[in-house]
Protein backbone atom coordinates (compact mmCIF):
# COMPACT_ATOMS: atom_id res chain seq x y z
CA UNK A 1 0.00 0.00 0.00
CA UNK A 2 1.14 4.00 -0.89
CA UNK A 3 -0.29 6.36 0.76
CA UNK A 4 0.44 10.39 0.42
CA UNK A 5 -1.33 13.30 1.70
CA UNK A 6 -2.51 15.98 -0.62
CA UNK A 7 -2.90 19.33 1.01
CA UNK A 8 -4.80 21.56 -1.34
CA UNK A 9 -3.50 25.09 -1.89
CA UNK A 10 -7.02 26.85 -2.23
CA UNK A 11 -7.93 25.75 1.23
CA UNK A 12 -4.71 25.19 3.68
CA UNK A 13 -7.01 23.07 6.09
CA UNK A 14 -8.32 20.69 3.74
CA UNK A 15 -6.06 17.29 3.40
CA UNK A 16 -6.73 14.54 1.20
CA UNK A 17 -5.52 11.09 1.56
CA UNK A 18 -4.07 9.49 -1.70
CA UNK A 19 -4.00 5.74 -1.70
CA UNK A 20 -3.15 2.71 -3.63
CA UNK A 21 -3.92 -0.46 -1.97
CA UNK A 22 -1.93 -2.50 -4.60
CA UNK A 23 0.46 -1.25 -8.19
CA UNK A 24 -1.86 -0.81 -10.89
CA UNK A 25 -5.30 0.29 -9.33
CA UNK A 26 -6.39 3.24 -9.35
CA UNK A 27 -5.95 5.77 -6.56
CA UNK A 28 -8.46 6.17 -3.90
CA UNK A 29 -9.58 9.80 -2.66
CA UNK A 30 -10.36 10.06 0.89
CA UNK A 31 -10.63 13.24 2.80
CA UNK A 32 -11.69 13.10 7.07
CA UNK A 33 -12.24 9.22 6.20
CA UNK A 34 -15.05 9.74 3.95
CA UNK A 35 -13.54 7.85 0.05
CA UNK A 36 -14.31 10.66 -2.60
CA UNK A 37 -13.60 8.50 -5.35
CA UNK A 38 -10.86 6.75 -7.43
CA UNK A 39 -8.21 8.62 -9.69
CA UNK A 40 -6.55 7.10 -13.08
CA UNK A 41 -4.27 7.46 -15.23
CA UNK A 42 -5.15 7.00 -18.92
CA UNK A 43 -3.39 7.93 -22.13
CA UNK A 44 -1.06 9.79 -19.84
CA UNK A 45 -4.15 12.16 -18.08
CA UNK A 46 -5.84 12.17 -14.95
CA UNK A 47 -9.41 11.26 -14.51
CA UNK A 48 -12.15 10.74 -12.03
CA UNK A 49 -13.60 7.04 -12.13
CA UNK A 50 -17.22 6.73 -12.41
CA UNK A 51 -19.07 8.04 -9.44
CA UNK A 52 -15.99 10.04 -8.52
CA UNK A 53 -17.00 13.73 -6.46
CA UNK A 54 -13.80 15.07 -7.19
CA UNK A 55 -13.34 18.24 -9.17
CA UNK A 56 -11.30 18.29 -12.57
CA UNK A 57 -9.08 21.11 -10.89
CA UNK A 58 -8.68 18.55 -7.70
CA UNK A 59 -7.76 15.43 -9.58
CA UNK A 60 -4.83 17.26 -11.96
CA UNK A 61 -3.50 18.46 -8.75
CA UNK A 62 -3.18 15.08 -6.85
CA UNK A 63 -2.39 13.68 -10.46
CA UNK A 64 1.02 15.51 -10.09
CA UNK A 65 1.91 15.21 -6.93
CA UNK A 66 1.76 11.28 -7.67
CA UNK A 67 3.63 12.14 -10.90
CA UNK A 68 6.09 13.68 -9.10
CA UNK A 69 6.88 10.77 -6.43
CA UNK A 70 10.08 8.78 -7.30
CA UNK A 71 9.07 5.11 -6.51
CA UNK A 72 5.83 5.81 -9.04
CA UNK A 73 9.70 6.37 -11.65
CA UNK A 74 11.83 3.90 -10.17
CA UNK A 75 10.80 0.81 -11.38
CA UNK A 76 11.23 1.88 -15.26
CA UNK A 77 14.84 3.13 -14.02
CA UNK A 78 15.43 -0.17 -12.77
CA UNK A 79 14.14 -1.83 -15.80
CA UNK A 80 16.04 0.45 -18.28
CA UNK A 81 19.05 0.25 -15.82
CA UNK A 82 19.21 -3.98 -16.48
CA UNK A 83 17.46 -3.99 -19.21
CA UNK A 84 19.28 -8.10 -19.89
CA UNK A 85 18.60 -8.88 -16.09
CA UNK A 86 15.38 -7.47 -14.67
CA UNK A 87 12.24 -9.43 -16.01
CA UNK A 88 9.98 -7.15 -13.53
CA UNK A 89 9.63 -4.25 -10.87
CA UNK A 90 6.65 -4.30 -8.44
CA UNK A 91 6.53 -1.36 -5.86
CA UNK A 92 4.74 -2.97 -2.73
CA UNK A 93 5.07 0.75 -1.40
CA UNK A 94 7.69 3.75 -1.25
CA UNK A 95 9.70 2.03 0.76
CA UNK A 96 9.87 -1.76 -0.74
CA UNK A 97 9.97 -3.48 -4.30
CA UNK A 98 9.79 -6.91 -5.79
CA UNK A 99 12.15 -7.16 -8.39
CA UNK A 100 12.12 -10.35 -10.76
CA UNK A 101 15.25 -11.21 -12.81
CA UNK A 102 15.07 -12.97 -16.17
CA UNK A 103 15.29 -16.35 -16.71
CA UNK A 104 18.91 -17.52 -17.63
CA UNK A 105 21.07 -15.03 -15.79
CA UNK A 106 23.68 -15.82 -12.84
CA UNK A 107 21.06 -14.34 -10.34
CA UNK A 108 24.32 -13.81 -7.86
CA UNK A 109 26.40 -11.99 -10.29
CA UNK A 110 23.13 -9.68 -10.59
CA UNK A 111 22.56 -9.70 -7.31
CA UNK A 112 26.74 -8.32 -6.72
CA UNK A 113 26.03 -5.74 -9.46
CA UNK A 114 22.45 -4.39 -8.17
CA UNK A 115 23.55 -4.26 -4.51
CA UNK A 116 26.35 -1.93 -5.74
CA UNK A 117 25.07 0.28 -8.01
CA UNK A 118 20.99 0.56 -6.85
CA UNK A 119 21.91 3.78 -4.55
CA UNK A 120 23.03 5.80 -7.71
CA UNK A 121 19.36 5.04 -9.00
CA UNK A 122 17.54 6.26 -5.82
CA UNK A 123 16.33 9.33 -5.31
CA UNK A 124 14.84 9.44 -2.04
CA UNK A 125 17.03 9.52 0.92
CA UNK A 126 15.18 7.03 3.07
CA UNK A 127 16.17 3.53 3.43
CA UNK A 128 14.79 1.33 0.60
CA UNK A 129 14.37 -2.86 0.66
CA UNK A 130 14.20 -4.58 -2.64
CA UNK A 131 13.70 -8.14 -2.80
CA UNK A 132 15.53 -9.86 -5.43
CA UNK A 133 13.64 -12.77 -7.01
CA UNK A 134 15.05 -15.20 -9.72
CA UNK A 135 12.65 -16.06 -12.69
CA UNK A 136 11.50 -19.26 -11.04
CA UNK A 137 11.32 -17.75 -7.75
CA UNK A 138 13.56 -20.75 -6.40
CA UNK A 139 16.84 -17.83 -4.97
CA UNK A 140 15.90 -14.63 -3.10
CA UNK A 141 17.69 -11.91 -2.19
CA UNK A 142 16.91 -8.91 0.20
CA UNK A 143 19.39 -5.63 -0.51
CA UNK A 144 18.21 -2.04 1.61
CA UNK A 145 19.84 0.71 -0.01
CA UNK A 146 19.80 4.57 0.42
CA UNK A 147 20.11 7.67 -2.32
CA UNK A 148 23.75 8.42 -2.27
CA UNK A 149 23.69 12.30 -1.98
CA UNK A 150 25.07 14.02 -4.74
Amino acid sequence: MIELVYFDRNAVTEAYQVIQFRAGESWRIARDGELLGSVEKLNGVWRGREGSKLAEELIGNIGRLIDAQHFNKLPSDIKLHWPAQVQEVIPSGDEEYLVIAKPEIDFERFVIIFTAYIPHLLKDEWLVLFKLYDAGMNQDWEVSARAIRK
